[in-house]
């Protein structure tokens, strides 16, 4: 088995990905996470793959 070295961001992204294309009920919410692909770039191009009904920003709701 070959590995290899990849950023936790990158494990987190290629994850993501892997089940979405698994599962069709799988969704993802949260700031940032759709066409900005999130704080650490994790989400970048599923918005485009998926979809905006699959990958949906969320507002920031602070109280």
């Amino acid at each position: 088995m070959k590995t290899k070295k990849i950023t936790y961001a990158q494990a987190i992204a290629e994850a993501i990905d892997e089940e979405m294309q698994r599962d069709k009920d799988v969704i993802l919410l949260g700031e940032d996470v759709g066409i900005l692909g999130g704080n650490f770039k994790a989400t970048v191009g599923l918005h485009k793959k998926y979809g905006e009904w699959r990958v949906k920003d969320t507002p920031i709701s602070e109280n």
